[in-house]
């Protein structure tokens, strides 16, 4: 299994590439310095270049799942501990609207659309949202994908997406573990039972 902000790279990069073929991805992450229960690490008052040799480690994380993902990913932690957010730059093989992209990711159960104007415009709210939800120890399950930061510029496509650090990798595990036990051999069919387990939207990947 991979990281947490592999997995969410690995979600948004396969929808993408499978509908509209990726030619080369760019991400800048800005990372949780720690975990909200960790009082021993940074910083304070300082955003830290991780690592100050480029790129990090993502797009070859990225590229453990999805070899053929033109990826390059940079890294910046900071003084926060609630989630990660990811810069994300893709030049598409495909033309598209933003409106397609919007209507690509809205059919995924993994990730999970925002706006701006219902007032989750940060990673503070997208983390109420999850407790509003009812979420067990207020999880986020999904990429938070800031819908009104979809936008084709040039012909290559931007946006902004959060990840929940502390479970966005909940549902892949139990898909693994399925997986290895050989309970479900079709993973769409193990997705579909994970999702609806955990009360994400439980609707089946077309």
């Amino acid at each position: 299994m991979v990281s947490c902000n592999t997995t969410g790279l690995v979600r948004v990069l396969f929808a993408l590439d499978t509908e509209y073929g990726v030619k080369k991805a760019r991400v800048t992450l800005m990372r949780r310095a720690a975990d909200p229960n960790d009082i021993k690490t940074g910083p304070i008052n300082a955003l830290i270049p991780d690592p100050i040799k480029l790129p990090s480690h993502h797009g070859s994380d990225v590229n453990s799942i999805l070899p053929d993902i033109d990826i390059t990913t940079m890294a910046v932690k900071t003084s926060t501990t609630l989630m990660h957010l990811h810069a994300i730059n893709v030049e598409l093989k495909k033309k598209c609207s933003e409106d397609d992209i919007i209507e690509l990711f809205g059919k995924r159960p993994r990730i999970r659309l925002v706006s701006s104007k219902d007032r989750i415009r940060s990673t503070a709210e997208a983390m109420e949202l999850a407790k509003d939800l009812g979420r067990p120890r207020g999880d986020m399950w999904e990429n938070v994908v800031w819908k009104d930061s979809i936008s084709i510029n040039k012909g290559e496509l931007y946006f902004f997406q959060a990840i929940h650090q502390e479970s966005d990798v909940v549902p892949e595990n139990v898909d693994a573990i399925r997986a290895m036990m050989e309970l479900e051999k079709d993973g769409a069919t193990s997705i579909l039972k994970t999702n609806k387990a955990l009360g994400i939207n439980s609707k089946k990947i077309e």
